[in-house]
């Protein structure tokens, strides 16, 4: 009786990195990522539709360790690399940090001896829980394009931002083939801590009842809770330290995060300006890289 009240009253949220893999990140529920991601990408559903999960473990040193990213990462049939990261608050980091983790991804599969031509198209998608800056968008998509003519240097950098604090806002969409409304019906199911907001979208979309089921399960599951909680507290401790001002002690090494940023896409001959705006240096700076 104790446990059954206890799951009742336990709440939970995809906002958890944890909680995000556990629905997005495993073989038994790639039907839902491929349901997400059909909502995200301008691609063709057959591209998803035999997708690859390339860390599909949860190791127990990244779920207690603080530093320990959970993030999901995987690779379609045509070779394209994604990673998908949830963000609860954004930071005056975070800009540099994904075009970093873009940059690594983008380099880190070529071998010595390797043509240029065989590096990967690269894609990470952000999901924001609270402050995001850079507009108010639903779905942000960035790529390198001609500052004057907009046309596209290549489509292999594609960064992807989704504000859940914007699609909280918006009502809940009924039963549509359109990606607009579904995408915000997934960043609401993700967003929300109510397991009855949860059914209710679930009510929409036999996928979304599948992840549905999977985080009903993470309620009744103590190990899964604790698990889950280790997280949350991770999270409640990073938002104290950015509070008290802990983070201004690495300022410094934030800078030496943005000069290899800046440094690994010079290398790639992306354009001084385009750099700047996304690692905050100057062009003087980059330019002496």
């Amino acid at each position: 009786m104790t446990k059954a009240k206890s799951a009742d009253v336990f709440k939970i949220t995809l906002r958890n990195d944890y909680a995000f893999k556990k629905v997005f990140g495993t073989e038994e529920n790639k039907a839902v990522l491929r349901d997400f991601l059909d909502c995200v990408l301008d691609i063709p559903a057959q591209d998803i539709e035999d997708l690859e999960l390339l860390d599909k473990e949860f190791h127990i040193d990244s779920v207690n360790d603080k530093t320990g990213i959970l993030d999901v990462k995987l690779r379609l049939k045509n070779g394209t690399i994604i990673d998908i990261e949830i963000q609860n608050r954004w930071n005056d980091e975070f800009v540099q940090c994904t075009v970093f983790y873009w940059a690594k991804m983008y380099t880190e599969n070529l071998q010595k001896g390797d043509m240029y031509t065989k590096l990967p198209k690269c894609i990470t998608i952000n999901i924001v829980g609270e402050g995001f800056r850079l507009n108010g968008l639903l779905h942000s998509e960035y790529r390198v394009l001609e500052r004057h003519l907009h046309t596209e240097l290549s489509d292999e950098l594609e960064i992807h931002f989704l504000n859940l604090a914007a699609a909280k806002k918006q009502p809940v969409q009924g039963e549509s083939d359109e990606k607009t409304g579904r995408l915000v019906n997934w960043l609401k199911f993700i967003e929300t801590d109510d397991k009855e907001v949860r059914a209710m979208l679930a009510d929409n979309s036999p996928v979304m009842e599948q992840a549905n089921e999977t985080v009903d399960v993470m309620l009744q599951d103590p190990k899964e809770r604790w698990l889950y909680e280790n997280r949350m507290k991770y999270e409640h401790d990073k938002a104290s330290w950015e509070h008290f001002g802990y983070t201004k002690g690495m300022e410094k090494g934030a800078r030496q995060k943005a000069l290899e940023t800046a440094a690994a896409l010079k290398r790639l001959g992306v354009e001084l300006d385009t750099i700047s705006s996304g690692t905050g240096l100057s062009r003087e700076e980059i330019a002496r890289l």
